[in-house]
């Protein structure tokens, strides 16, 4: 009980300014503006995400467009849009977040107060001067910097933390729940709308862009049946003179096929004859000659063989004179063909004809298909984006997020006891009725303890004596236990006595 008093003693400037501190660092808290913060949540619709496509389509006719990436890319564009500045400044806007507070309450006041000082004395150490802050670039820059969106990410399993669904969540903040619930809900659905007017803007661009090539389609079109039609008249052809381009090219497939046949025929004939010339210099056999030896006797055998590479020679020679037989055949057939299909007067003429309605059909055709297009891009117009919808709407949060209180009451016990251990040291110093951190007793200059922890004390109780004299104590003499007398110098024994304290002027 004792030791727990003097440990008291000792410590209650600690405790009691810990403890004060920390309840004003707390109560100081409700100083700094409260911050909540409500979330929401939108389904990205990854393949109708037309707006990213600058013709209008869907991205399953976009190359190099992957699965698993393309949430990820979705969901960092949408971030990017959902935190711009012109998201910010609509729902500014909308909600009139720049308008003054109605609240002039004194904790209202100090805390204003405080958000001055704090911005304006952050401000000066960063860049040397305060600048006033116009209420509506600070209601935009809050609600810029209070907005965060990112993919939701999954919360068990081994893809845990890896925000790669098409899930989008949205996060921001307010200086109320219902401010908070009604920023979030605002950049939700400008965020939407934005994705929107995006599809709109894209879509009626495409679709003005496919118009204007239609209409240079039709105009080619209608040059090429203008050029067919005047080559026609100038050279004197009927619809019936038209038939004949068939005969026209028939004719000319046949000479193109004559010749080439004319041409291999030639090839095969060269072949023979550099088969034939080989043919001549080998022999049909090879000679061979084998010697045996057994012992004293010798014997010598000697065989004939068919030469191999002879044999290969004469069948490629068989093979190429049938390939040729067959070729003679072919030519045969098609100078007779050509010889019995007399020229038209007008083929050159015909083939020209025939070159223009090429033009035209290619003509047609890009027509065609561009209307299908036109066609596809006003459906799609027609239909509406389908980018991004709303899952859910944003709740009031029941508690602030900022500030942390329980972070400005540890802060507040810290310093406090700081500054209550700074102040018991200070009192230890200089207070002459300090209690001694040893014996518990007062410090007293005749203590040889006292005198030895604190050696100044002695002068400043000496200064304040008003020129009386201190007295000194010397240090007492440790008891001894007689057991018997003390031997003399002649042998005898003698009681030992401990010396009388002195004073200091000499007197016992």
């Amino acid at each position: 009980m004792l030791r727990n008093s003097q440990m008291w003693q000792r410590n209650w400037r600690i405790v009691t300014v810990a403890a004060l501190g920390a309840v004003l660092a707390f109560v100081g808290s409700f100083l700094v503006e409260p911050t909540f913060e409500a979330s929401t949540r939108l389904l990205i619709h990854g393949r109708d995400a037309t707006f990213l496509s600058s013709t209008g389509q869907d991205l399953t006719t976009q190359p190099g467009v992957v699965d698993s990436q393309l949430s990820q890319s979705l969901a960092g564009t949408y971030a990017g849009i959902a935190t711009s500045r012109s998201v910010a400044t609509a729902v500014v806007d909308e909600l009139h977040l720049d308008a003054p507070s109605r609240s002039d309450g004194l904790v209202s006041t100090l805390a204003k107060g405080f958000a001055w000082a704090y911005r304006c004395g952050r401000a000066f150490v960063t860049s040397g001067y305060c600048a006033d802050v116009d209420p509506y670039e600070k209601a935009v820059t809050e609600v810029q910097e209070g907005t965060a969106v990112q993919p939701l990410a999954t919360n068990a399993g081994a893809t845990a933390g890896q925000g790669s669904s098409y899930v989008l969540e949205i996060t921001s903040s307010g200086h109320s729940p219902q401010e908070a619930k009604e920023v979030t809900d605002a950049v939700a659905a400008e965020l939407v709308a934005t994705s929107q007017a995006r599809y709109s803007e894209d879509a009626q661009r495409s679709l003005k862009a496919l118009q204007a090539q239609l209409a240079a389609a039709g105009k080619d079109v209608s040059a090429a049946s203008t050029a067919l039609a005047t080559y026609q008249t100038e050279n004197g052809i009927s619809a019936s003179d038209g038939k004949l381009a068939l005969s026209a090219e028939t004719y000319e497939s046949l000479r193109s096929d004559l010749l080439k046949a004319q041409a291999e025929e030639a090839d095969l004939r060269a072949q023979l004859v550099s088969i034939a010339s080989s043919l001549s210099t080998i022999p049909r056999s090879a000679q061979s000659r084998q010697r045996i030896i057994t012992g004293r006797s010798t014997t010598q055998l000697d065989s004939s063989n068919a030469n191999t590479v002879y044999n290969d020679l004469l069948t490629q020679q068989r093979t190429t004179q049938a390939s040729l037989d067959g070729q003679v055949a072919r030519v045969r057939q098609l100078t007779e063909a050509v010889d019995g299909a007399a020229p038209i007067s007008n083929n050159a003429k015909l083939a020209g004809m025939t070159g223009l309605e090429s033009q035209l059909e290619l003509a047609q055709k890009n027509q065609a298909d561009l209307a299908a297009s036109v066609q596809q891009a006003r459906t799609s117009q027609a239909q509406g984006p389908v980018g991004l919808t709303r899952i859910d709407t944003a709740a009031e949060p029941p508690y602030p997020s900022e500030p942390k209180r329980y972070i400005y009451l540890a802060l507040g016990l810290l310093l406090g006891a700081l500054a209550g251990a700074g102040l018991t040291m200070w009192a230890k110093r200089h207070d002459p009725d300090a209690v001694d951190v040893e014996d518990g007793d007062p410090l007293d200059p005749r203590d040889p303890g006292d005198e030895a922890r604190d050696p100044d004390l002695l002068d400043e109780l000496a200064g304040s004596g008003a020129g009386q004299p201190v007295t000194q104590w010397p240090a007492p003499a440790r008891a001894e236990v007689l057991t018997g007398a003390a031997p003399s110098g002649n042998g005898h024994h003698a009681p030992t006595t401990a010396p009388e304290p002195r004073q200091a002027d000499g007197t016992t």
